[in-house]
């Protein structure tokens, strides 16, 4: 990549506000990691913690020229910018031939359920394109094929990102999915893609906290923007944010879909079971098909229905969107393990709108019995959590034990405390354990013949955040299985 494409697309974005004479050769790596930086490296200088000795190991490993906001030196050329943000995904793009516009790519954005529709899509399409053509991020893993890809957060920073939708392109797929965080679309990460189609599932107030949003309304911002990036827009008629997402898109098209309203594509003859659920599609493109999904919840309806509306939009027949979906089983999501007349439920629910509609679900299955939710709030983050979960749990369960999750640099006793002052507003009686496992332990050994226990919270996780490091933990699911033996229901 030339220098001079690099000063274009920062000037034609108005970001631009200083370019150095100094002669700079072809740029043959981009990266925000001082320690990535190899030979003719343009560096990003960005995040509130950038230390300047990661400028120094920068320019001692390759860097060439760096671009940023402040300047640091003059070891290099500095290009400076007014948001390295948002120069970043622009100039990645570039770098990487425009790696989105090769293949179909589909993003999928709501408060739940993005993990799910991500794994039903790809399936999907795995079945009508084959399995080596087909590319998925999601909060879990980044594949395509055989190929894993290292990555960070749910929707990685846009460096990483494009170099990921690059890899894709080079394996010369057909179509991919993706997981859209409201923070991937507020802080740039995606900027510049030209998704296929987009997806709108459902909102909630989540993720207000000084680290992430600083408002619903900001929340709601973020989400709208990726169907102003979409070619298609896939909006479920069920959530009651549906019309002004309709209204704000940019769409060349909008598709709907519902399991209560008249829609493009209609969800009827619900039939819910303790292990999955079957529904009749019905509408303009799909004609009273019958479908099956093995994992149990009503709300998975609504996520196979975006996915089939998706994939047929796409391309994919009928057959392949049948048995994509039925085949789709995900760790940590809805996973029912009994032994000796206990159940115990791993997901992955970690707001109040998650939490909610799994215990509706098991109140509903299992009427008689006794809920026990064991849940933690997270620490620096999604603080609204601390006060909306407790009344969450409270509607359906009959016990709860608080317990931690993802910390950070907060101490967990403290968000324990938090969690319990809204609890006391409850009557639902209740217990705090800070080890995690321990909590664990005491939950399900604690529980006799018919009563239910939901894990929620950490799903497939295996880590706890803890003062910024990554923290080995056995994880709810492998805990379970342990205590229970390992018997899926």
């Amino acid at each position: 990549m030339k220098i001079e494409c690099v000063k274009h697309i920062l000037e034609e974005n108005r970001l631009l506000l200083y370019f150095p004479d100094k002669e700079i050769g072809e740029i043959k790596n981009i990266s925000c990691d001082s320690k990535k930086c190899g030979e003719d490296t343009l560096f990003f200088v960005k995040g509130v913690n950038f230390k300047k000795e990661y400028f120094y190991e920068a320019v001692r490993n390759g860097a060439v020229a760096y671009v940023g906001e402040n300047d640091l030196g003059d070891e290099i050329p500095f290009i400076k910018v007014s948001s390295v943000r948002a120069a970043m995904p622009l100039i990645a793009r570039e770098f990487y031939g425009r790696p989105d516009t090769r293949y179909k790519l589909c993003g999928i954005t709501g408060t739940k359920g993005k993990t799910t529709v991500t794994y039903m899509l790809k399936n999907i399409f795995e079945e009508f394109f084959g399995k080596n053509n087909v590319g998925m991020i999601s909060t879990n893993e980044a594949v395509c094929g055989e190929k894993r890809y290292e990555k960070s957060g749910t929707t990685p920073e846009a460096l990483e990102l494009y170099y990921i939708l690059n890899g894709f392109a080079e394996q010369d797929i057909c179509a991919a999915c993706m997981e859209v965080s409201s923070q991937g679309l507020w802080y740039n990460r995606t900027d510049g893609i030209s998704f296929f189609s987009g997806i709108f599932l459902n909102l909630a107030s989540d993720h207000i906290s000084p680290s992430e949003h600083k408002s619903f309304e900001e929340y709601k911002e973020a989400k709208k923007r990726l169907l102003k990036q979409s070619r298609y827009g896939i909006v479920n008629l069920d959530d009651k944010y549906s019309s002004e997402i309709i209204s704000s898109a940019s769409c060349e098209r909008i598709f709907t879909f519902s399991t209560e309203r008249t829609a493009d594509f209609e969800a009827r003859d619900i039939v819910l079971t303790k292990k999955g659920v079957s529904f009749r599609i019905k509408g303009k493109y799909i004609n009273n098909e019958l479908f099956e999904i093995r994992i149990p919840g009503g709300f998975n309806v609504s996520n196979a229905l975006a996915a089939a509306a998706c994939a047929f939009i796409c391309g994919c027949d009928i057959e392949s969107i049948r048995a994509g979906l039925f085949k789709t089983q995900i760790d940590g999501r809805m996973d029912i393990y009994e032994k000796n007349g206990v159940t115990v439920v791993v997901d992955y629910a970690h707001n109040g709108m998650s939490i909610e509609a799994v215990l509706s679900f098991l109140k509903n299955f299992y009427p008689e019995a006794k809920i026990t939710c064991l849940f933690g709030c997270p620490g620096n983050k999604a603080l609204d959590r601390r006060a909306e979960i407790p009344h969450s749990v409270a509607k359906y369960a009959d016990f709860a034990v608080i317990t931690s999750d993802d910390p950070e640099n907060e101490e967990p006793e403290d968000i324990m405390d938090e969690v319990e002052t809204e609890f006391k507003k409850t009557s639902i009686p209740y217990i705090k354990i800070e080890d995690r496992a321990q909590a664990v332990r005491f939950a399900i050994t604690n529980a006799e013949k018919g009563d239910v226990v939901l894990l929620a919270g950490k799903g497939h996780e295996t880590t706890q955040k803890v003062r910024g490091r990554l923290i080995d933990y056995k994880g709810d699911l492998l805990c379970a299985k342990e205590i229970l033996g390992g018997n899926k229901d």
